[in-house]
């Protein structure tokens, strides 16, 4: 967005432009406009998005710290690339942190509202790969999916866990997809048996669900990514 000075109004906070560039920078590493090994410098960004360096130096800083980027000596920044222990790690990230989510959201009971779009969004009868034409659609759905059931647990710590894993997760199913386009979709069974769960007020049963679901995804991200040609001709050394 262009921003024009203007004597009459505030200038923004270069905190809020800072905010600006950082979900601007991260939506595009995770949606692979940016994508893994891709360098640039803090001034073609700048120049870009059309704000002073300032702002995009702290949002580099932060996405550093998010482990999203790497500062190169004297050369700018380089989009951090995708490893299959990082893969694993997040997936495990995931299970664990949405498996208590469902538990909690089970036993404190989700709002009539919540419940029935959570329920909604269960629902789907197309039984196509997952990297086909509707991807955006049931991947924006999906999202809405976890997000309910990460917040719906009442622990906004593990909330804010929650769907940090996911954004980084995101990248890494959008990278699994272009390795291998006929990646099933998250089976709608086992989301159906999370949203079961939670509606009977069982946490055990709503941890399970989740607990395969999560299973399910993380076979498949790993699958893809292990289909990829750098890893296999990667070396393997003696354990």
């Amino acid at each position: 967005m262009r921003y024009e000075p203007d004597l009459i109004r505030e200038h923004p906070p270069v905190s809020s432009l800072m905010e600006s560039a950082y979900r601007r920078l991260k939506r595009e590493i995770i949606e692979l406009v940016r994508p893994p090994g891709a360098s640039f410098t803090e001034l073609e960004v700048a120049k870009v998005y059309e704000l002073s360096k300032t702002p995009v130096r702290e949002a580099l800083a932060r996405l550093h710290r998010d482990g999203l980027v790497r500062p190169l000596p004297r050369a700018g920044y380089v989009v951090s690339t995708v490893t299959l222990g990082d893969a694993t790690d997040l997936c495990d990230m995931r299970s664990l942190l949405q498996s208590q989510a469902a538990a909690l959201c089970a036993e404190r009971g989700l709002p009539e509202s919540d419940g029935a779009r959570l329920a909604e969004l269960a629902v789907d009868t197309d039984e196509d790969q997952l990297g086909g034409p509707r991807f955006e659609e049931r991947f924006r759905a999906n999202y809405e999916f976890e997000s309910i059931i990460a917040n719906g647990g009442g622990n906004h710590r593990l909330a804010a866990a929650s769907v940090g894993v996911l954004d980084e997760i995101e990248r890494i199913i959008r990278l699994s997809i272009k390795l291998d386009p006929s990646m099933p979709p998250e089976r709608i069974r086992e989301r159906q048996a999370i949203v079961d769960a939670i509606a009977a007020r069982n946490p055990d049963a709503a941890r399970e669900a989740m607990q395969r679901r999560t299973a399910s995804a993380r076979r498949e991200i790993v699958g893809a990514l292990a289909a990829s040609r750098s890893i296999i001709h990667a070396e393997i050394g003696m354990p």
